[in-house]
């Protein structure tokens, strides 16, 4: 898509481009693989080769996500936005119970200094694989690629997973299916982007729609299709997480992609690129300067100059003297004096030795502004973010009051619930397979902002009670 040219006259020339900007488009990127482009790879450890399901086209789109995601400021910001508020408090144990003549769910924290021994165990767990870092992890792989990845790992024994991992989305694949339809392996690697790929670690997947059936059943806690319990041998699982999008088997796709393929991405970019090669490439012309034809012929007769060098030389010391006059601050405000004729009687020819014309320039300020805000705007709205709750509220009559962001803040916290239920999944899944207490659940509290009046910006709220 060429945006725009920038062409200058040449002395004694046509006129040549001086420099052309063309900008890039991003159409297509999230297209999905075709049949035919499976990616063949021998995994560390196996003899067979694995043939892996691409992740869009060129099996790059998570690495061309992440390029697209730091290369607009838009973009990136609503990101760390969505994900700190998809994060919002680190995960927290809390005992469920029914509220006393209203029937509601009452949540109280679980605390360390419970004596219980299952409770320390929980804790222990937590801090032992330092969980806060891996929700953190895993909602920024949520909210730009869509795709989340945990490792659960058992001891010897089979019975108790004693570590979790996060795995990055980026460097993930997926095996294609097998003949009874399943995705049996997550493939992990770091040189997707290479021919030689000599670190793929193949690992178990867990089923997408039922994970922790999907583990009881290959840990020989529950019966398989056969009506048999049989543990296999595997204590390496990867489950994968993600919100689900219609008509996606392996990967999900985030709606917000659209912003590439309706070109309100490029259109965000180019408007900053277009006016910084607009700034170093326009030629700025403050001045027309005309001068009399015959004015030099004169000169060098007063002056007595007929060597033609040294009228070379002298015409080009007068332009130097003129480009020095006219510019720098300390000869601001200063005339300039020059002798001014007319023609033959009858005639209105104004006959000058020197005429200084001002150019208009062409940068004004504020080019685009207003396509630039457009752009922003669109972008905002596909990936969920108000504007003013990050600080940008452009134009005129578009400031918000503070309980106006209050309420979007809250609205904004409630919508973030269905990532919130998958950061929390991994847990629960532990807790199912450790034998954690039944009345104990996992959740993330809410950050609820407060007024002025209760001496504080914010409060932590525990389902509905405040602490």
């Amino acid at each position: 898509m060429k945006i725009f040219e920038n062409y200058a006259i040449l002395e004694g020339a046509a006129p040549a481009i001086v420099t052309e900007f063309r900008a890039n488009t991003t159409t297509g990127i999230t297209a999905d693989a075709g049949k035919d482009n499976n990616v063949i790879v021998s995994p560390k450890g196996k003899s067979n080769e694995i043939e892996i399901y691409p992740w869009g086209e060129d099996n790059d789109l998570p690495d061309k996500l992440i390029k697209y995601a730091f290369k607009n400021n838009i973009v990136g910001s609503n990101l760390e936005f969505n994900g700190n508020m998809g994060h919002g408090e680190t995960a927290i144990p809390v005992r469920t119970e029914i509220e006393d003549g209203t029937n509601k769910i009452k949540n109280i924290p679980v605390l360390r200094s419970d004596a219980d021994k299952s409770v320390q165990e929980i804790f222990e767990f937590l801090d032992d694989n330092n969980y806060s870092l891996i929700q953190q992890e895993l909602v920024a792989d949520l909210s730009l690629l869509h795709n989340g990845f945990i490792e659960f790992i058992f001891n010897k024994a089979g019975t108790k997973i004693v570590q979790m991992r996060f795995k990055e989305a980026a460097f993930s694949r997926l095996t294609v299916v097998n003949d009874k339809g399943q995705i049996e392996y997550h493939c992990y690697s770091s040189k997707w982007a290479d021919d030689d790929k000599d670190d793929v670690v193949l690992t178990p997947l867990l089923d997408y729609d039922n994970p922790l059936h999907d583990l009881k059943v290959r840990m020989g806690m529950k019966p398989g299709e056969d009506g048999k319990r049989k543990k296999g041998n595997d204590r390496r699982f990867i489950m994968h997480i993600g919100k689900p999008s219609p008509g996606k088997f392996y990967y999900q796709k985030a709606y917000w992609w659209s912003i590439f393929e309706s070109h309100w991405y490029d259109l965000s970019c180019a408007i900053p690129e277009f006016k910084m090669n607009l700034l170093k490439n326009q030629m700025v012309i403050k001045y027309h300067i005309q001068i009399r034809k015959d004015f030099f012929s004169d000169l060098f007769k007063t002056e007595g100059i007929t060597d033609k060098k040294k009228q070379t030389d002298r015409r080009k010391e007068f332009y130097q003297q003129l480009e020095d006059f006219l510019s720098g601050k300390e000869n601001a405000g200063k005339n300039l004096v020059s002798d001014i004729d007319y023609g033959a009687i009858g005639k209105d020819v104004e006959k000058s030795d020197i005429k200084i014309t001002p150019i208009e320039s062409f940068i004004k300020g504020g080019e685009y502004i207003e396509d630039s805000e457009e752009a922003s705007n669109a972008i905002c709205y596909a990936m969920g973010v108000h504007p003013s709750l990050q600080g940008a509220s452009p134009g005129k009559s578009k400031n918000i009051n503070g309980t106006e962001a209050r309420e979007l803040f809250i609205i904004k916290q409630s919508l973030m619930k269905p990532v919130r239920e998958l950061l929390i999944q991994p847990l629960k899944i532990v807790k199912a397979i450790n034998g954690w207490p039944a009345d104990i659940d996992f959740i993330i509290p809410n950050i609820m902002l407060t007024t002025l009046d209760k001496n504080t910006g914010a409060e932590k709220q525990i389902g509905n009670e405040q602490v």
